[in-house]
């Protein structure tokens, strides 16, 4: 990790356009900021979901969670995701071809989530 950098004076803060990687502003016991790179913290957990042919809950809410990951196997058929939690509907959600995983960040990873697909087929998820 690089050592940090210590801003001294008076600045006056914008919006940022752009940052790369993670970062977390500190300040030292004067008030003086110091700029820190952030380790990326999250541990992700897998899960099976069985597909019924029917909408079905594939993640509950969590205020915690900032990432979902949802993998479809070569194998599978027709899938869909509701981000929303909504009913899930092949002809309305998300749609996850057979060997697509998505991705969902963020406060939207904190919702619950639905899934439909076909029957007896599995669909993996990923959080954290």
């Amino acid at each position: 990790m690089p050592n940090p950098v210590e801003i001294v004076g008076t600045y006056r803060a914008t919006p940022p356009t752009f940052a790369e990687g993670p970062a977390q502003i500190l300040t030292d016991s004067s008030g003086r900021l110091i700029l820190a790179e952030s380790a990326d913290t999250v541990t992700l957990t897998k899960a099976a979901v069985t597909m019924t042919g029917s909408s079905g809950v594939l993640v509950t809410a969590s205020a915690t969670r900032s990432v979902v990951l949802i993998s479809s196997t070569e194998a599978n058929g027709a899938a869909a995701v509701d981000p929303t939690g909504g009913t899930a509907a092949l002809d309305a959600g998300i749609p996850i071809p057979a060997g697509t995983t998505i991705e969902i960040t963020g406060k939207a990873a904190q919702s619950a989530m639905t899934q439909i697909g076909t029957t007896s087929q599995k669909l993996t998820v990923y959080t954290g």
